[in-house]
């Protein structure tokens, strides 16, 4: 029983010990996606597909360690560690509770930084469709009778650039 906790215990500490990882990668992210720098930003991207597969097995680890816990204190297995902390063994719920407490500190941090870096992207996705737009509007060469390029909508380009 005891010994069900701790492992809960160990399998939080290490989902929070990746979350903080992941964290630390969205505050990157921000700077690679400010800077524009795409390479930088790929790596990043790559590391935070690694930190998502850990999570996942571990996610997958907890909920089989919930699942016992039920069965040994007789709650649901859906329940919240916030529904089942009364019910744990008082060793344990010290520690579960400031893990509770170090996950929503982590969440809301990693929330805000996924919302700042969407609004990032989103801006910069904005910016190249409108130059794209606007290249191919001032790029498309007008023919008249004679079939001569009109060389003035080619100088609004180098204009609007300038």
């Amino acid at each position: 029983m005891e010994s069900t906790c701790q492992e809960a215990i160990k399998i939080l500490e290490e989902q929070k010990k990746l979350y903080s990882q992941l964290t630390d990668l969205s505050m990157h992210k921000q700077q690679h996606l400010i800077k524009g720098n795409l390479e930088a930003l790929n790596e990043v991207t790559r590391q935070e597909e690694s930190l998502i597969f850990q999570l996942g097995k571990l996610e997958e680890k907890r909920e089989a360690c919930f699942t016992l816990l039920a069965e040994l204190f007789g709650f649901d297995g859906n329940s919240t560690l916030q529904e089942i902390l009364p019910q744990l063994p008082l060793g344990s719920q010290g520690q579960l509770k400031q893990i509770q407490e170090d996950f929503f500190v982590l969440i809301r941090e990693l929330t805000q930084l996924n919302q700042e870096n969407t609004s990032l992207i989103q801006q910069s996705l904005r910016f190249v469709n409108f130059t794209v737009e606007t290249i191919n509007q001032q790029s498309k060469p007008l023919y008249n009778a004679e079939q001569e390029v009109k060389a003035e909508q080619l100088n609004n380009l180098l204009d609007k650039k300038v």
